[in-house]
């Protein structure tokens, strides 16, 4: 499945964005507001950079980096190792039948390794299978970035998780055509190697016999790479067959208008889903029509809030009046200033450059008793973020999320020339939305 970038953040909301400026968010139309929109995404500490434009993204999540594939980083979720052990156990513990006729003879291809002897055969390649699986899981996310890679999309990495894998892009492009090709590029790998994978099957029925293992196995992996390709098409939102569907309304009517009927029939198969679950699905069946119940509203509220701000700099909503402190000022003089002007937090400057940033945050780290005696130097944070004037203000909006911060110094040709708060951003949302 494709997914929204950033990407691989966690999946706080921007209802939290509200409450802690003290708004309370409406929740209908084009008010709803947004959680980010991948709910299985690694969490990220931010992209850390210092006063000297230096930068790197440090992972914050029980994931780990197995290689890359075409510069993209791939990385193994601990859910993975769960995974691979109960997929391997439940294909050994059944065999379905399939009758095909192959040049007029009818061959009983077996999905499962359930009558593979003896049974360490049958573990061997069920566990051959599962690692196949999920390899195949991976090439699936990298048919979606290719073909991001070539609309200049970046892709920070593809993650894989105990329910599949996660391509994590810096966006999601609006035009329907390019979504459309990005969305059906994935369920296409899946297609072909499951056709792939089905040929060599009968080949190899012909050479070893129908009853070999690697028969089994190049049928079985075949079968459930087709299912998974039929599977992603289906148009619930926001799967890969949502995503075309919801390029196709684009191409029709407004983003967010076609977001939000993409959103509406997504959840309909998962309520539809979770039934089918219920009564007789199996317990995975449910666990999907949640996520993609849940997914489906994240998207729509991240349309909701993200396209009124297209088109909106930084430089049109920061605060260009500045009030900043040096590195010698008091504790108790930044407590007073900070109760005195309502702010709550200030750019450090030493000879006229950002040399880092100071919040109640910090000064309430410090222990009451030692507050006299410090000053702004010894609790301001040095590694800062910044972003430049002519940013998209929902790439502020996305990076405030991402990192839990409530203002970013704006930088322009190494000086500070404004500073951007979250109530500059929802005053702009305000206004763009025309609420």
């Amino acid at each position: 499945m494709q997914r929204q970038p950033l990407q691989e953040g966690d999946s706080r909301s921007i209802e939290r964005f509200y409450v802690e400026e003290g708004r309370a968010p409406d929740t209908t139309g084009r008010r709803r507001l947004l959680r980010s929109r991948d709910l299985l995404r690694l969490r990220l500490q931010p992209f850390k950079k210092d006063i000297n434009g230096q930068g790197e993204f440090v992972i914050m999540s029980s994931a780990f980096q197995i290689g890359r594939i075409a510069g993209i980083p791939i990385r193994l979720h601990i859910t993975f190792l769960a995974i691979i052990p109960f997929v391997a156990y439940v294909f050994t513990t059944f065999t379905q039948p399939f009758p095909v006729n192959v040049f007029g003879e009818v061959y009983d291809f077996a999905y499962g390794f359930g009558a593979v002897e003896p049974p360490m055969a049958r573990w061997l390649y069920s566990f051959a299978f599962s690692i196949l699986l999920f390899i195949c899981v991976a090439l699936h996310e990298l048919g979606h970035s290719f073909v991001a890679m070539r609309y200049g999309i970046k892709i920070r990495s593809i993650t894989l998780y105990i329910f599949g894998g996660v391509a994590s892009m810096e966006d999601i492009p609006r035009d329907p055509s390019t979504e459309a090709r990005m969305a059906v590029a994935g369920p296409s790998v899946s297609g072909i190697i499951g056709i792939g994978c089905t040929l060599f099957s009968i080949q190899s029925a012909l050479l070893l016999g129908v009853g070999h293992p690697l028969t089994t196995l190049l049928w079985t992996l075949g079968v459930i790479n087709i299912v998974l390709m039929v599977f992603n098409l289906l148009p619930a939102f926001p799967m890969d067959g949502g995503r075309v569907l919801r390029a196709w309304f684009a191409s029709r009517m407004p983003y967010v208008v076609a977001t939000r009927r993409a959103a509406n029939i997504g959840k309909f198969f998962a309520i539809l889903m979770f039934f089918l679950g219920l009564f007789g699905g199996g317990i995975l069946l449910v666990v999907i029509a949640i996520f993609i119940y849940i997914a489906a509203s994240d998207e729509e509220r991240a349309t909701a809030i993200v396209v009124p701000l297209e088109g909106v700099k930084v430089r049109d909503i920061m605060s260009k009046e500045l009030k900043t402190v040096s590195p010698e000022t008091a504790l108790p003089e930044i407590m007073n200033l900070m109760f005195r002007e309502k702010h709550r937090g200030y750019p450090v400057m030493v000879d006229e450059k950002l040399a880092g940033i100071v919040t109640i945050s910090d000064v309430q780290k410090v222990p009451e008793e030692k507050r006299s005696a410090a000053t702004v130097g010894d609790i301001m944070v040095k590694a800062i973020y910044v972003i430049e004037p002519n940013a998209d203000a929902a790439e502020a909006m996305k990076k405030m999320m991402e990192r839990q911060i409530r203002r970013l110094p704006v930088m322009e040709d190494g000086k500070l020339v404004g500073i951007v708060s979250r109530s500059d951003l929802l005053r702009a949302i305000e206004i763009c939305s025309g609420w």
